[in-house]
This record gives structure tokens, sequence and C-alpha cells, in this order.
């Protein structure tokens, strides 16, 4: 019997001794993590946030008469705007959440959240185009060059009109010499050039103004789909699985996910066979969208969207001898073509098919029992579309309309719970 109890004790004291080890390395972990978050902010900051180099460069070449831009009063001469948290991961490219400040007249009249965004490099050439005597006839030869040259072969007429009107600043029907250089410095910025694409969009931030290059949007309520993105630093030192896990911790409610996500396909709706065509998602991932305090998407990170032409021409120009050459960016790929030794050009998997993929963890993490099943079978006939099968169009919109319903049904009847839970 004795023995009995000593066996018992000696593995109640074995079972201690590997709890303080979990302890210890739990600690452990947490204390490199906390370490490496300071540090992080400590060293890494001030060498990549150049916020006041920015502005100063900027106010300078608007107070030469250099450049214009429809927010440089508010920037430089009222101090109305100012440049907040830092989200730069580039000195060259700065990006800024910002403030514009509002006088306090009314009680509604808040001060509104920015997101600014400015190239600091190459500096010293930055606004040497259009040179001095530029007439806008040529201005606007030099734009219809440029859009081809970028965007591939295609009519550009509203686009071109887009920009002409936003360059002209003070609104007299033509664009001076500081107006052309600002917007030629901005279209530089393939971020910005897809913006003038892609015009009064709901699923991206919406462009206030500009001032030379720096060009400024509505804020957003957070710049990742899971609420947080840790520095390379933390990512580097966390095991793989207790980094998913801090994530899915801090993603939003399940109901915002699937609004969020229901906005995400209705860009996709959005930007299939518009305008310009049809526009490939090649180069956005879950890093690149964000939402707002609403829960409405907003995609980021629009210079990884590009033209069905400029990608075709892009794929066509490869030598390739198997179908894994024939990929561009993250997400877009074409076949090899075994005959010729050059990538088809046309492209495998629509950009519905990329999202679902993307979003399928998203989605079913914390998803309602009652509908996980039907949004399992959804998202598997999601992933399986592919833009060469016969009845890739019908199937396309079937799986589309499919997935936005259920999920909008799914919000609805979670909001009408919630509200009447709070009634009663």
């Amino acid at each position: 019997m004795a023995g009995h109890y000593r066996s018992i004790w000696n593995f109640n004291v074995r079972m201690g001794r590997h709890r303080v080890k979990l302890k210890v390395v739990v600690l452990i972990w947490l204390l490199l993590f906390f370490g490496a978050w300071v540090i992080y902010l400590s060293y890494a900051g001030p060498d990549v946030c150049k916020g006041e180099l920015a502005k100063d460069y900027i106010c300078d070449n608007y107070s030469k008469g250099i450049i214009a831009g429809s927010l440089c009063p508010e920037l430089c001469q009222l101090q109305k705007i100012t440049l907040d948290g830092c989200l730069s991961k580039d000195a060259s490219y700065q990006v800024y959440e910002g403030t514009l400040k509002k006088p306090p007249k009314r009680k509604r009249n808040m001060d509104e959240e920015l997101y600014i965004k400015q190239d600091l490099n190459p500096r010293d050439i930055r606004f040497s185009k259009p040179a001095s005597g530029t007439s806008m006839e040529d201005f606007r030869i030099m734009l219809s060059a440029y859009l081809k040259t970028h965007l591939g072969e295609g009519k550009y007429d509203i686009i071109q009109s887009r920009i002409l009107d936003i360059a002209d600043v003070n609104n007299d029907g033509k664009v001076s010499l500081p107006e052309a250089r600002s917007m030629w410095a901005l279209l530089q910025e393939k971020e910005f050039l897809m913006m003038m694409v892609l015009g009064n969009s709901d699923y991206i931030p919406k462009l206030l103004g500009f001032c030379g290059n720096m060009y400024i949007m509505e804020g957003v309520y957070s710049y990742r789909l899971f609420g947080t993105e840790f520095p390379s630093i933390i990512d580097y030192l966390l095991p793989g699985m207790v980094s998913r896990y801090f994530k899915r911790k801090m993603a939003p409610p399940w109901s915002d996910k699937a609004h969020i996500v229901v906005g995400l396909l209705e860009f996709v709706e959005e930007i299939l066979d518009g305008p310009m065509g049809n526009l490939y998602m090649c180069n956005v991932n879950e890093l690149g969208i964000g939402y707002t305090g609403h829960s409405d998407v907003k995609v980021l990170k629009v210079e990884g969207i590009l033209t069905e032409q400029a990608v075709q021409t892009s794929l066509q120009e490869r030598a390739c001898t198997v179908s894994a050459d024939c990929t561009l960016g993250e997400n877009c790929r074409s076949f090899c073509d075994s005959s010729t030794g050059r990538c088809s050009g046309e492209i495998v998997q629509p950009n519905l098919q990329r999202v679902c993929h993307m979003l399928r963890d998203y989605l079913l993490d914390n998803s309602p029992y009652e509908i996980r099943a039907q949004l399992r079978v959804l998202l598997d006939k999601c992933e399986g579309l592919e833009k060469t099968s016969t009845n890739m169009q019908m199937d396309h919109s079937l799986v589309l309309n499919n997935l936005k319903s259920l999920l909008w049904k799914q919000v609805s009847h979670l909001k009408k719970f919630s509200k009447a839970a709070k009634g009663s």
C-alpha cells in the first residue's frame, strides 16, 4: 500500500516538474515576444519613419511654386494635416496614419482620420517632368503614351479625363506646370495609377487629395484582415502555430468577417469585365486588405492589380519549360506552350478562386455551426474554379452569388438576434 502511494506521489512530482518546465518555456517566449517588440519600436521606427523630412520636402517645393495640390494649403500653410502613426517599412516609401483637423464649430465636426503615402526616392529628379514650355496637348500625349506602356493597349479616355480633372486643382479648365509635375510624379507610383483605373470604387480608400507626390486618402480602422500584423522579427521568433493563434484571436467577430468578405466578393465582381476589361489580383494577399470601423472592406495594395492586357503581354514574353515558369506575382498563372517554349498568357484561375483560397480559414474559423458544412462545400467549389472549364462563366456566377447570399443571410440573422438581445 505504501508502495502504491509512493508511486502516485512520484507521478505527481514528475507531472509538477513538467508543468513548471512548460510554464518556463511559455514565460521565455513571452519575454522574447515583448523584448522583440520593444526593440522593433525603439530602433526600427526612427530609421524608417521620416515624417518631418517628407513634409518639409513637399512644403519646400510648394513654397517655391514647383508643385501644387488640392491639400497643399492644409498641409503646409494651415497646418491642419498631421502625420501621426508611422506604417512605413522602407525609408524611401513613407506610409502614415494622419489627421485632418477641423474647426470645432459643431459637435459632429470631428477630426478626419487619414491614410497618407509618399515616395521619397529618387528625390533629385522628382518634379522635373514635364519640362517647362510643355503645352496642354503635349501633356495629353505624354499621359496617353504612359498609360499604354503600363496598362497595355486599350482605350483610356475615361482614365485620362479623370487624371486631368484631379490635376486641375484650381478648376480653371487647364493644367498648370506645377499641377502637371505633381500629377506626373504621382503616376509613377503603381498604386496611384491603379487608383485612377479603379476610379470611385467603394472598395478602395477614397482619394481625398494630394500635394506634390504625397497622396492623402481616407483612413481605415484596420490595415490587416486579422486586425494585426506582427513585425517580421516577432514572426521569426514565434512558432508558426503560436503566431497564427494570436492572429486568429485578434481577428474581428465572425459576423464582421463575413461582412468584410462579402465586400471583397463584390470587389471581385466589380473588376470582372469592367470598362477596362478584366483586372487581375496578381499580387494581392491578406496583408494588403483592411476594413473600416463598419466592416467595409478596403483593398489597400492596389498596385498588385493588373489589367488583362498587361498580364498577357508580360507572360507571353517569358520563355518556359514547365507551367510553373508562367507565374506573375503570387496569383496569376498561365500554361507553358511546349511547342513554342513560351507562356500562353491565358490566365488559368479567376480572381474568385484565389480569393476563396486566401479567405478559407478566415471564414471557417468560428463560423456558425448551422452553415459551416454548406460554407465548406461552397468554398471547395470556389477553389476548384478554372477559366479553362467549358461552363466557367456560369459556375463562377453561381458560386459567387451563392456565397454572397449565404453570408448576407447569416449576417442579417445575427444582427437581428443581437438587436433583439439588447432590447430584452
